[in-house]
Parts: structure tokens; C-alpha cells; sequence
């Protein structure tokens, strides 16, 4: 039951940082930015969510950071590929899963440095 609260947990924040930052990105789109520059932006955003998440749990793990940011980061990257299957009806291709493997990447980078960063 713990680990449901856990990661139901990590998954609402998530959501919040995904759609607080949609419409951030989204206002700056239609305001000042070219469609090139705002996914720019997006895409570090998005890293920056990712090894943040990544970062917070490899804090919480004992051992082994990267199997915790590879947990964290595909359960990420599930709820985000549900979304643009269902918002946006896209389809894969080999730019879309550079990007997934990018962000993974992210996260685990993040809880890597999570769990060496630990206070004893």
C-alpha cells in the first residue's frame, strides 16, 4: 500500500508539473515565441521535470539509484505516452522515441545523482 501512495503521489505531481507547464509554454507560444523555440523549451522543461523526479527518488532509495530512476522515469514516460496517444491520436515515430529515450535518460541521471548526494 505504500508504494501505491508513493507513486499515486509522484503521479499527481507529475500531471501538475505537465499541465502548470503546458500552459506556461503554451501563453509564451502564442505571445512571443516561434512553434520552434516553444518546443525547445518544452523538451527542457520536460528533462528538467524528469530529472527532478528522478533526483527524489534516488534520495528515497537505499541502493541501486538507477533502478529506481528506470522505475519512476517509465511510469513517466507511460502516463505521457498515454496522453499523446489519447490527446493528440499520434502515432511513434523515430523522433518521438529519441525523445521518450531522452527523458528516461534524464530521470535516471537524476536519481543516479539522487542517491550519491544522500545525507549518511
Amino acid at each position: 500500500m505504500k508504494y501505491v501512495k508513493d507513486y499515486g503521489m509522484t503521479l499527481l505531481k507529475f500531471l501538475g508539473f505537465l499541465v502548470g507547464g503546458s500552459i506556461v509554454i503554451s501563453l509564451l507560444y502564442y505571445l512571443l515565441f516561434s512553434s520552434k523555440v516553444a518546443n525547445v523549451f518544452l523538451f527542457a522543461y520536460m528533462g528538467i521535470v524528469f530529472f527532478g523526479f528522478g533526483y527524489k527518488a534516488g534520495k528515497k532509495t537505499e541502493n541501486r539509484g538507477f533502478l529506481a530512476g528506470l522505475k519512476i522515469g517509465l511510469l513517466l514516460l507511460l502516463v505521457l505516452i498515454l496522453f499523446n496517444l489519447i490527446l493528440y491520436q499520434t502515432g511513434f515515430s523515430i523522433t518521438r522515441v529519441i525523445y521518450y529515450m531522452a527523458l528516461l535518460f534524464a530521470c535516471v541521471v537524476g536519481s543516479t545523482i539522487g542517491i550519491n548526494k544522500k545525507k549518511e
